[in-house]
């Protein structure tokens, strides 16, 4: 059973396709398998996918009809083996130690939630992008107070800067609302920490969000 599964939904996305897969691939962090969900795609994207998969075991590979990105990534979860969830977007990258530096903190702290620091990538520009500058552990309570100075900011909000447990998101049935178009993974993100006792910041970037203008989020 790999330690980490890594969810990402996939829809059009021929152009950014491969640099995603083969960031998550490349990890220094081996152990973990990659759950590509084709959610309809109409471009080269399934052929993409697919050729992952045979060049690698730890690829699964899913092809479904488009429902959209919350009810593709709750198949993800619901297909998932791993003891941790990460998630990525298929526009986006990240570091080669990325996995790592979540699961070693994850572990070393027994944390329910890693929230890490990320980069924002507008064309050539990169950005560093974090919100609390302490490393300790943090009770719900003392992350919420973090959470109320800057409400808005992507790094509470997102859910691709973070690690997840699987068995908190299984024992009580977290999961995205399909019916939210906006917003629903900071919902996701709350309804999680109603569970979570300790949540561990870390202080290095660990995911290169590529601001794309026009988007729904822009």
């Amino acid at each position: 059973m790999p330690t980490v599964s890594v969810i990402v939904p996939v829809y059009n996305a021929e152009n950014a396709l491969s640099r995603c897969v083969s960031s998550i691939l490349d990890q220094e962090y081996k152990d973990l398998e990659l759950i590509l969900l084709d959610d309809g795609s109409t471009d080269q994207s399934p052929a993409i996918c697919d050729d992952f998969a045979k060049q690698d075991d730890r690829v699964i590979v899913i092809h479904k009809p488009n429902s959209g990105v919350s009810d593709t990534r709750n198949q993800g979860i619901h297909q998932a083996k791993g003891t941790y969830i990460q998630f990525l977007d298929a526009d986006d990258w990240i570091p080669k130690d990325s996995t790592k530096m979540l699961v070693r903190t994850a572990q070393e702290r027994n944390a329910d939630l890693v929230v890490g620091e990320f980069y924002r990538v507008v064309g050539e520009n990169l950005s560093r992008k974090g919100s609390i500058e302490t490393d300790r552990v943090l009770t719900t309570k003392e992350y919420a107070e973090f959470m109320k100075l800057s409400p808005a900011d992507y790094y509470y909000g997102v859910i691709w800067n973070k690690l997840y447990k699987k068995s908190i998101l299984d024992e009580y049935a977290i999961q995205m609302d399909p019916s939210v178009s906006f917003c629903e993974d900071f919902i996701f993100n709350l309804e999680y920490l109603l569970h979570c006792k300790r949540i561990a910041p870390l202080l290095v970037p660990v995911y290169y969000y590529v601001k794309t203008e026009g988007s729904l989020v822009s």
